[in-house]
């Protein structure tokens, strides 16, 4: 079963529809192949190291012949730019908006399945947070091809409706299952709650590589420890949206204060003083 993909000018309402039914859904070019390669030449002194130099280790689950590495907020202006990407922000809106004050960045990083990679193992990412399931939609996952994705050279595994299923039920043989196919440039945006894992590289000459960039509720905890993935002296930079989307602000009311710091970081502008205290979810 494929995934529905849908051109960049497809709304935020109804790539919100499609994820409701199926968890998951890809996007044509929503990034252009200009902004690809940029991105791919800031990070080519990590993704060209020898896989076994992966600057996040290999095991069974990251993967033996996969390298990956963090940070990309530090690393790669181009990467600043996909995480703020608008259509993305208004899915994000829609979704994890209405549970929380702001939502902020979880997790980056820049995934190169190499040839002879097996599949990984199917997971949620939801699992490090206890929600029961089918619970609230607290994380929301997207994946940017740097390279072209196809089912041989590792293409994203999802488990369409998966994001429906009970804590009990995990992926057997006979589910359903869909192998993210798309061009540089393009990105399959999923629930966290889907089940999913990256496909296995049956080629002999072709990496896949893709862009992983994850939201979270603001008053959750961030997967990877943004403050020093992009440590005060790289963000004070930044444009403020993204300081506070990477977690340089308070989360109203009163997450997230520091003695001394300027008081705009937490004075919660923007954000939502009012937010669901029963969080969406179907259970």
């Amino acid at each position: 079963m494929p995934l529905e993909t849908v051109p960049a000018a497809t709304t935020a309402e109804r790539l919100v529809e499609v994820l409701e039914r199926d968890g998951a859904v890809i996007v044509e070019g929503l990034a252009t192949p200009a902004a690809m390669g940029r991105i791919g030449d800031e990070l080519a002194p990590w993704l060209t190291l020898p896989i076994e130099k992966s600057p996040l280790g290999n095991d069974r689950f990251k993967g033996m012949k996969t390298l990956r590495t963090s940070s990309l907020i530090a690393k790669s202006p181009g990467c600043r730019d996909l995480a703020t990407t608008p259509r993305v922000l208004e899915v994000l809106d829609r979704v994890l908006g209405p549970q929380c004050a702001t939502y902020q960045l979880s997790w980056t990083q820049a995934i190169r399945i190499a040839p002879g990679e097996i599949a990984q193992v199917a997971h949620r990412d939801t699992n490090m947070y206890p929600f029961a399931r089918p619970g609230p939609e607290c994380f929301v996952n997207t994946i940017w091809a740097l390279t072209e994705f196809t089912k041989e050279n590792g293409g994203t595994v999802v488990y369409p409706g998966s994001h429906l299923w009970s804590d009990e039920r995990v992926p057997t043989p006979d589910d359903e299952v869909a192998h993210v196919e798309m061009a540089p440039g393009s990105v399959v945006i999923y629930y966290g709650s889907a089940y999913h894992g990256g496909g296995a590289n049956v080629t002999t000459d072709r990496d896949r590589i893709g862009i992983g960039l994850a939201y979270t509720l603001g008053w959750l905890r961030q997967e990877e420890n943004q403050y020093l993935a992009c440590p005060p002296e790289i963000a004070r930079d930044l444009p403020e949206a993204l300081r506070t989307l990477i977690g340089y602000a308070g989360h109203y009311p009163f997450l997230g204060w520091h003695e001394g710091a300027d008081p705009a970081l937490h004075k919660g502008a923007g954000q939502r003083r009012k937010y669901a205290t029963r969080l969406k979810g179907r259970g």
